[in-house]
């Protein structure tokens, strides 16, 4: 969804709560995700695993139950728009870059950098699942559960779930800035981390560093645990 002046509105305002409450969440990320949305997650992985474990038409009605609109909202409507908003937010003017240049996204190498990061955003530290597995999940439960919603490919044929966990890679330093596409200069985060931060530097958006090369933390795996 394109961005409109009531959209600028809410996330300004989303942007100084932020700033005002959660000062360090406000430092790691461009938008830091609504804890509630962890609720979310915590019954998606209960349902997988239900399904793996021999009933996945149980597992597709809770998984279709959750109330996942409030995330496909935030993330459509607001997260994805965070960079632009973030530097009016912080008094700054926009940087125009050129384009990125090439770039190594390859399945693989998303794996890898996933494994290496723990399986967390480096921005925000929600967990994270990769691709390859969301769609092994989609087709466990049938089809159509996760992705595919609507005919026509958007956001909005996605579940919020998906829309949520999926990791992608994030150049650290633009990479239209410096050509710099190793691996020291990515970190795996979730789609709204790397949307909201686009071609910004973390000094531009008054972003820490983001963790990476860490430890698994806990039990949390990405899903790999259940699904391969």
């Amino acid at each position: 969804m394109g961005k409109t002046s009531e959209t600028s509105s809410i996330l300004q305002r989303m942007l100084a709560e932020s700033h005002a409450r959660e000062p360090e969440r406000f430092r790691r990320a461009p938008l830091p995700y609504p804890l509630e949305f962890d609720d979310q997650i915590d019954a998606f992985v209960e349902a997988i695993g239900i399904a793996v474990n021999g009933r996945p038409s149980v597992a597709r009605g809770i998984v279709q139950a959750l109330d996942h609109e409030p995330i496909v909202e935030w993330f459509n409507g607001f997260a994805q728009h965070a960079g632009s908003e973030r530097l009016k937010f912080l008094g700054k003017k926009d940087v125009k870059r050129g384009g990125a240049g090439k770039r190594d996204m390859r399945q693989s190498r998303v794996r890898r950098l996933a494994e290496r990061d723990g399986y967390r955003c480096g921005y925000c530290d929600i967990r994270i699942i990769e691709p390859r597995i969301l769609r092994k999940v989609d087709k466990l439960l049938g089809g159509r559960v996760i992705r595919g919603l609507t005919e026509k490919r958007s956001n909005l044929s996605y579940h919020g779930i998906w829309l949520l966990t999926a990791v992608t890679l994030d150049h650290i330093e633009p990479l239209a800035e410096n050509r710099n596409d190793t691996d020291q200069n990515l970190v795996a985060c979730c789609w709204a981390c790397n949307f909201g931060k686009y071609h910004y530097t973390l000094d531009e958006l008054q972003l820490q560093h983001p963790i990476q090369q860490r430890e698994i933390v806990g039990s949390w795996d990405g899903l790999l645990g259940l699904v391969r």
